[in-house]
């Protein structure tokens, strides 16, 4: 089984990180295939801009 766990919380010892770290670690004790993205890590930025839209 695959799974994608989307995670974004600006600190990297917060509570919901542990909470993401506990299914993770729990998933893969089930042999799964799981990947986190977390969306301040990669800098991902949610505001649609005008240069963003294709002309």
């Amino acid at each position: 089984m695959k799974h994608l766990i989307i995670f974004a919380h600006p600190y990297a010892k917060s509570f919901g990180r542990g909470i993401t770290d506990t299914i993770v670690n729990e998933l893969k004790n089930k042999e799964a295939e799981v990947r986190v993205r977390d969306l301040y890590e990669i800098g991902f930025d949610p505001v649609l801009k005008g240069t963003d839209l294709p002309l």
